[in-house]
């Protein structure tokens, strides 16, 4: 009975590190997509403050306006490179925590552990890959909640 108690206790562990995992994982997920829609913000203001700048030479403007939107215009584009470097470190960091997901879930879930019944072999791997699914599933809606 004890070793029946140790197994349920390990399993327990393994079964939060795979929450813990996928609750990262969504965390990340979130930072990406925030990181996304601030360079998409950078970007349209550049767009719109281009064809602005273009609006005002066709119509005449001062060269002290004309230094004006230069300035600004490359302290955009400074602040877009800078938003592309985040953005590159939070997919990096989604892919990092992915392969920590996927890492401790196979952990949690080998097929032997399914297979020790006498199942078939076909029917472990489905229920792996079930298990699997369900594992991404829940980082899935992990990364829609809204952070508290």
């Amino acid at each position: 009975m004890a070793e029946h108690g140790a197994l349920a206790t390990l399993k327990d562990l393994a079964e939060k590190e795979v929450e813990d995992a996928a609750r990262l994982l969504g965390e990340m997920r979130r930072g990406c997509q925030q990181a996304e829609e601030q360079l998409k913000m950078l970007i349209d203001y550049q767009n719109e403050y281009r064809n602005n700048l273009n609006s005002d030479m066709s119509a005449g403007m001062t060269s002290n306006r004309w230094i004006n939107y230069q300035q600004f215009i490359q302290t955009l584009e400074k602040a877009i490179t800078q938003h592309r470097q985040q953005l590159n470190q939070w997919t990096q960091k989604v892919d990092i925590a992915l392969k920590q997901l996927a890492r401790k879930e196979t952990t949690f879930a080998r097929p032997g552990r399914h297979c020790r019944n006498g199942n078939p072999r076909r029917h472990c791997l489905q229920k792996t890959a079930s298990i699997r699914k369900r594992w991404m599933s829940f980082a899935q809606r992990a990364a829609m909640r809204k952070p508290e």
